[in-house]
């Protein structure tokens, strides 16, 4: 009983967190297989619930990293979210990443590393998401699974 009320109150506190930096946690990530020799198959869709304690998300950016390469990085605008900052928010962003290209494993981004990716086969990705308000607070982020990469 006693474990049960400590891991409520873990929660709630973790909850009201004065932490400035919005969290990310990937819920999913579409397709399961790339194939960047064909257009119709080579954009990831990534679905990211984010948590942001003051509500300034919204006017930051999103910073995605293939994990092949430590240069390979794209950075998408958050458009407002909000209606007033200062207020707790959470939802989810729909991301696109078009044309993702073939890419040797190389040295893994250190944002990856961070994240616990270590090294890739030869056939797949992974991707980390990390949300930066627009303030500048960087979040701790968060990365899919491995996904296919298929050559043709």
């Amino acid at each position: 009983m006693k474990l049960a009320i400590l891991l409520v109150l873990a929660a709630a506190v973790a909850a009201c967190s004065d932490d400035p930096a919005p969290g990310a946690a990937i819920e999913s990530a579409r397709p399961t297989e790339l194939v960047p020799a064909d257009d119709a198959h080579d954009d990831l869709t990534l679905v990211v619930h984010y948590d942001d304690s003051d509500g300034d998300l919204g006017g930051g950016t999103v910073d995605i990293y293939d994990c092949r390469a430590a240069a390979a990085m794209t950075e998408l605008a958050i458009p407002e979210i909000a209606p007033e900052r200062g207020q707790h928010i959470a939802g989810t962003l729909e991301l696109h990443v078009n044309d993702i290209g073939d890419l040797a494993p190389g040295e893994l981004p250190a944002a990856c590393e961070e994240l616990g990716v270590r090294s890739l086969a030869a056939d797949t990705a992974v991707f980390c998401v990390i949300l930066v308000d627009a303030a500048g607070h960087r979040g701790g982020g968060d990365c899919t699974q491995p996904i296919g990469i298929a050559m043709p």
